[in-house]
């Protein structure tokens, strides 16, 4: 575990900076300025452009909650590299009506998960030479990776079952231990991690971050080294969730800090489909941005005998002390940062080098929705 971990509370005071863009349908949108560009750089496209791609995802993504609810089965869905909305479902014309594109004839994301379960079986004890494994909605398979010594006979058996592909990966991975959403949370004694989502729980204050940053429920400090709570439970490294108190007198801020001098605005917190946009802040790498990639991943980090299941994976670049950052898409929290490869070097605030890794996050609605939290929003 690296001994640098992200997160602080936000003390009072602190302005939300926002801006306002209005899409090609006319309803007006507030993005936080650092995310439009640093998107800008993750998509090689104009602030402009990067902005109508945060409408466009907000728009198809409220079509596709309301078409849920509307009791249109599901199962799965994600952004393509058009931009539009595919959904797998069994009522095809339904989805076209109001605007998604529908996809049958495929696994889906419910035989994906069967198929995953599936996968570790498989794996049984040579679990030390597989990194992570999980579905992929888009390509319709299970993905294994595996250490890039891993034995043939291993790599041969996972291939051999349908729907799996396998790859080699380049580098080890470790969950990046290191609390307003964020800022740098100390842990006592001696290290430290980033301050995630805070919300409340049978009224009192508490914050969710990653579970390996609260193992034996630590005090936690702000950067000015004062006292803002304690560790309370964690079910790392089954999951990677874990929660906070926050003391009486501090006050939980609804909104993430950029570490661009700016904050984004929390409205809520969702699963947002595969494929749409996604920042993080974190105390080690700033600001960086990407877009997510999977769902459900399985995770072996170097040094855990237990597999760490339920995380979501993003092509957003984070390095050693970023764990428990905030993860958000536009104004709707989504996750706090779990692990990563080792050796990344990412620059700082979506620099040079923020592009072309990956890493992965608890999503925040699995741990509020086990912890009983309601989150703080704006």
């Amino acid at each position: 575990m690296n001994t640098r971990i992200l997160g602080a509370l936000l003390t009072a005071g602190a302005a939300v900076s926002t801006v306002f863009l209005a899409p090609a349908a006319g309803a007006v949108t507030q993005y936080d300025p650092a995310m439009i560009d640093a998107l800008a750089v993750e998509l090689g496209t104009t602030p402009s452009q990067a902005a109508a791609r945060l409408n466009q995802q907000e728009r198809l993504s409220g079509k596709l909650a309301a078409l849920q609810a509307s009791g249109v089965a599901t199962d799965g869905a994600y952004f393509n590299r058009d931009g539009a909305l595919v959904v797998t479902t069994s009522s095809p014309d339904r989805v076209a009506s109001v605007g998604l594109t529908p996809r049958s004839a495929v696994r889906g994301e419910r035989a994906l998960n069967r198929l995953s379960a599936q996968v570790e079986r498989t794996i049984g004890a040579d679990l030390t030479q597989v990194q992570s494994w999980g579905p992929d909605l888009e390509r319709d398979q299970v993905v294994v990776t595996v250490e890039p010594g891993a034995s043939d006979a291993l790599v041969h058996r996972l291939s051999a079952v349908d729907g799996v592909v396998v790859s080699r990966g380049a580098a080890r991975i470790t969950p990046q231990a290191d609390v307003v959403p964020g800022r740098i949370m100390d842990l006592v004694p001696g290290t430290n991690c980033s301050l995630g989502f805070t919300g409340t729980r049978n009224g009192a204050k508490v914050l969710l971050t990653a579970g390996h940053c609260v193992v034996g429920n630590p005090d936690i400090l702000d950067a000015n080294g004062t006292h803002i709570g304690k560790g309370a439970g964690t079910r790392f490294p089954s999951v990677d969730m874990g929660i906070m108190t926050i003391d009486p007198e501090d006050t939980p801020r609804a909104y993430v800090d950029t570490r661009m001098g700016t904050t984004v605005a929390i409205r809520g917190l969702s699963k947002a489909p595969v494929g749409t946009s996604i920042c993080k802040a974190g105390n080690t790498t700033g600001w960086t941005c990407g877009k997510i990639t999977h769902y459900n991943q399985s995770v072996r980090y170097s040094g855990e005998s237990v597999t760490t299941t339920g995380l979501a994976r993003a092509t957003v670049c984070t390095e050693g002390g970023d764990s428990g950052g905030a993860y958000i898409s536009g104004n709707t929290a989504q996750g706090m940062t779990s692990g990563g490869p080792v050796g990344v070097d990412c620059g700082y605030n979506q620099g040079a080098n923020a592009t072309g890794s990956y890493s992965f996050y608890q999503p925040v609605v699995d741990a509020a929705n086990y912890y009983g939290v309601t989150l703080t929003t704006s």
